[in-house]
């Protein structure tokens, strides 16, 4: 009895499982490097950009099946510290990080964290290559919904950007930071409590700049 052969959907998914592996490593090389090496800071970026697109791959695998989504309870505060270091480190001394918050900020919530995650790292790192020179992390609370926020100030989301399109991405005629936008917005929808589910929110600010927000019930 032989064993049966993997599908051509497995088959992708570990392809990119490995080729993420390795992306990983060069970007811990990358950072073990002088940091006076010329071309390191945008060589970090692209291998954390080449990441997101790699990791989506395999994200939306999981998203596809019955069951994609699983949350559990997580610490808000935990990921956006962790979105700050990762913002910290590669922008260096040429963009401000800062961090808003309400006075109350829910200890816990219940989300796919690894999912919510790699949707706003995605946001993080986009925000990161467009900002001149500052990029903010915020909470939001509104009726009943915690949102993740990144903003920059230089930015700007395409009209098309600003309003779904299923369709189109369905065609698969979406790319660059769309295919983000659009994995954003799958994540996002998977949240459901009740009659309740998440959503993802892009405004064009009127003093320039871009602000992503994730909304979860």
């Amino acid at each position: 009895m032989t064993a049966e052969a993997p599908s051509t959907r497995a088959l992708i998914e570990s392809n990119a499982r490995e080729a993420a592996d390795l992306v990983g490593e060069l970007t811990l090389l990358l950072d073990r490097a002088l940091p006076e090496a010329h071309g390191l800071p945008a060589a970090r970026m692209v291998t954390r950009r080449l990441s997101d697109r790699l990791g989506q791959v395999m994200m939306l695998e999981r998203l596809a099946r019955a069951g994609g989504i699983r949350p559990d309870a997580w610490s808000p505060i935990e990921l956006v510290e962790e979105l700050e270091h990762e913002a910290v480190s590669l922008a260096g001394s040429r963009i401000a990080i800062d961090v808003r918050a309400p006075d109350l900020v829910p200890q816990f919530w219940f989300f796919d964290r690894e999912l919510v995650s790699m949707a706003l790292h995605n946001a993080l790192h986009s925000a990161l290559v467009y900002a001149y020179s500052a990029v903010t992390l915020e909470f939001r609370m509104s009726d009943g919904y915690l949102g993740f926020g990144i903003q920059d100030d230089a930015g700007s989301f395409p009209d098309e950007l600003l309003v779904e399109a299923p369709l189109r991405a369905e065609r698969g005629e979406c790319n660059g930071n769309a295919l983000g936008i659009h994995f954003s917005r799958l994540v996002a929808a998977g949240h459901v409590s009740g009659e309740r589910c998440g959503r993802v929110e892009l405004a064009n600010r009127g003093g320039g700049g871009t602000c992503f927000t994730l909304w979860l019930p």
